[in-house]
């Protein structure tokens, strides 16, 4: 399905490296942040689609990742909005708002956990 804009967090409890790709059509766009402080840091990201929003906000704490925030369905198209979490070497988490105008808010925390890929869908 379309993935039009992705986060990923690596090297958490280390010098960490926040890499975010935004994909829409045939435009990419990369960008690469290195936190002021290794093992505490943020990094927030508020993609959009036609159809579906989000924002989210990961945080590297002392080795554990939190990822939390929101998503929503922006119109009534018989599809839903939807975030996919990916953890290296975790479980894997699916959050969907259903109905225009529905929210659904989340919060993840994945112990140990140094990477993770955040995805918006709309199916």
């Amino acid at each position: 399905m379309v993935i039009p804009a992705a986060a990923r967090i690596t090297g958490c409890g280390f010098p960490c490296v926040d890499a975010g790709r935004t994909a829409l059509a045939a435009v990419l766009v990369v960008a690469v942040a290195t936190p002021a402080s290794a093992g505490r840091w943020t990094s927030a990201r508020e993609p959009r689609v036609d159809g579906a929003t989000a924002s989210w906000r990961l945080e590297c704490d002392l080795g554990d990742l939190k990822v939390h925030g929101w998503v929503e369905d922006a119109r009534a198209d018989a599809k839903c909005a939807g975030v996919r979490i990916d953890a290296d070497a975790g479980e894997t988490k699916e959050f969907e708002a259903c109905g225009a105008g529905t929210r659904k808010s989340f919060s993840v925390t994945y112990d140990h956990i140094n990477s993770a890929l955040v995805a918006l869908r709309l199916r």
